[in-house]
């Protein structure tokens, strides 16, 4: 029986939000009738975020870990994730759960339309948020998709939500292609889509925001300014292609 769905959960120092959030996901997974498999990778934490995704490994085999020791960002993470997932569709999300797994049930209806990724928006039709960001994050957030939607793809509503799923094969190609790692990273999903003609859909979500971000606001959206200029010039050396 081969595995359906892949959930990838990047942890840096979430030794405070580890367990809530595992069994958040644990417990809704391990009632479906498909297949799963649920992998963290530890993106070289230096509390004891590690000791506590080993100790949840224990609970079933479905659960599995990757490991390093040196932080890399988020994006890597679940590129290193996406090279170890075997499931048919690939989701990547947060320990946090802003946006609640069960969700993942209406993505799968895209799936069967012929769509090769799918993006959960807080900014579509059908979408809601329940808790906002403090002002100045969801300013920033809002002010980084614009300059996304002017540099990298006008169709994109929501650059930032973490929930996204993929087809195994359209992860993999993009996943090998992604060169940027920090805020920008979910920038960089999009052009390479656009790029490749990979066909996404943004998907309604609900969202809430959670205690413990690690973002640091303005230091994450210089560097993602930083980021777009990249994507720019990696498309001018043709690298997505």
């Amino acid at each position: 029986m081969s595995v359906k769905l892949s959930v990838i959960i990047p942890c840096y120092n979430e030794q405070n939000r580890f367990q809530e959030g595992f069994n958040h996901y644990f417990q809704y997974l391990k009632r479906q009738k498909y297949l799963w498999e649920l992998i963290f990778v530890n993106d070289g934490s230096t509390d004891n975020t590690l000791e506590l995704i080993k100790l949840a490994c224990q609970k079933s085999p479905l659960v599995t870990f990757v490991s390093y020791s040196k932080n890399h960002g988020k994006g890597y993470a679940i590129c290193q994730g996406v090279k170890k997932a075997s499931g048919k569709q690939i989701l990547f999300t947060d320990i946090d759960y802003s946006v609640p797994i069960k969700t993942i049930e209406s993505f799968f209806k895209y799936f069967e339309k012929g769509f090769d990724c799918v993006i959960g928006s807080r900014r579509v039709k059908g979408a809601r948020i329940l808790i906002r960001q403090p002002k100045l994050r969801e300013f920033l957030g809002k002010g980084f998709t614009q300059l996304v939607r002017i540099l990298i793809d006008s169709k994109i509503k929501d650059s930032t939500c973490g929930f996204k799923a993929f087809e195994s094969k359209v992860a993999k190609k993009i996943f090998g292609k992604i060169t940027i790692y920090d805020w920008a990273f979910d920038a960089e999903i999009f052009f390479i889509c656009k790029r490749n003609n990979i066909k996404y859909i943004q998907a309604p979500v609900v969202w809430e925001n959670k205690r413990g971000s690690k973002v640091s606001p303005v230091k994450d959206i210089f560097n993602s300014l930083l980021g777009l200029i990249k994507i720019r010039i990696n498309d001018f050396q043709n690298k997505y292609q």
